[in-house]
């Protein structure tokens, strides 16, 4: 039988999963105790390996969660992935938008039924990344892009969407901000590899195959890059 590895690494959870061509999952290995991701995502592919007999021989591509997220956590995700892939020249290698990931799992929620579907994914600084998809006869659209929302303006960017569903680690860590328009998906707290595994088999927007389109999005430029431009704005300029 052939599977797709797939690895999710875009939160502090860390995950990976087995899924069937039709995107169903055969095994997953998910931890929430995170972040420790260069600890604990290859034991879980050798986790889901066990679990399931499966050889190298079994896998036909690997897939990955693209972010946006943390930044470490998805340069350790994408870089496991593209390792894996370029070991054995036979495999494919694809990334998934993991807001796309996300919002393929919130189509499946019974909640979703006539709403839009608004991932919610925790970026730090009392921000989220959001975007907007709407599920349709031909799949997946995207309706708005990833945007950064502040926590604080969380509530008036979801009211004026009208009755979405949400789901993600954003959701769970701000459901205090979410306006009675939004409404959780159970069983949806965090990305997960079974979901990436899932929008692989069955494709979503901004699907990419191969090293040179797999990587990071950030979603917004690094803490590092914020830091130094004030130092570089207050340099003195020498002669």
């Amino acid at each position: 039988m052939s599977y797709i590895l797939a690895l999710e690494t875009a939160t502090t959870a860390c995950s990976a999963a087995l899924c069937a061509a039709d995107g169903s999952v055969v095994a997953e290995a998910l931890s929430l105790d995170g972040p420790a991701h260069a600890g604990r995502l290859l034991p879980g592919v050798h986790e889901v390996f066990g679990a399931t007999g499966a050889t190298w021989d079994d896998i036909s591509a690997v897939a990955v969660g693209l972010g946006p997220g943390a930044f470490t956590g998805l340069r350790i995700g994408i870089a496991t992935a593209r390792a894996l892939a370029q070991a054995d020249g036979r495999m494919g290698l694809v990334g998934v938008p993991t807001a796309a990931a996300l919002a393929l799992a919130l189509a499946s929620a019974a909640e979703a039924a006539g709403r839009l579907l608004v991932p919610l994914i925790d970026g730090r600084r009392r921000e989220v990344f959001a975007a907007v998809y709407a599920s349709g006869p031909g799949g997946l659209e995207v309706v708005e892009e990833v945007a950064v929302v502040r926590a604080e303006d969380l509530g008036e960017w979801l009211t004026r969407l009208g009755p979405v569903v949400v789901g993600g680690d954003g959701a769970v860590l701000y459901a205090d901000r979410l306006t009675a328009s939004a409404l959780p998906a159970r069983g949806i707290p965090v990305p997960t590899a079974a979901m990436v595994g899932r929008a692989a088999a069955l494709g979503v927007p901004g699907l990419v195959s191969g090293p040179d389109a797999v990587l990071p999005i950030y979603g917004r430029a690094p803490d590092v890059a914020r830091w130094a431009a004030p130092a570089r704005r207050a340099a003195p300029e020498h002669p």
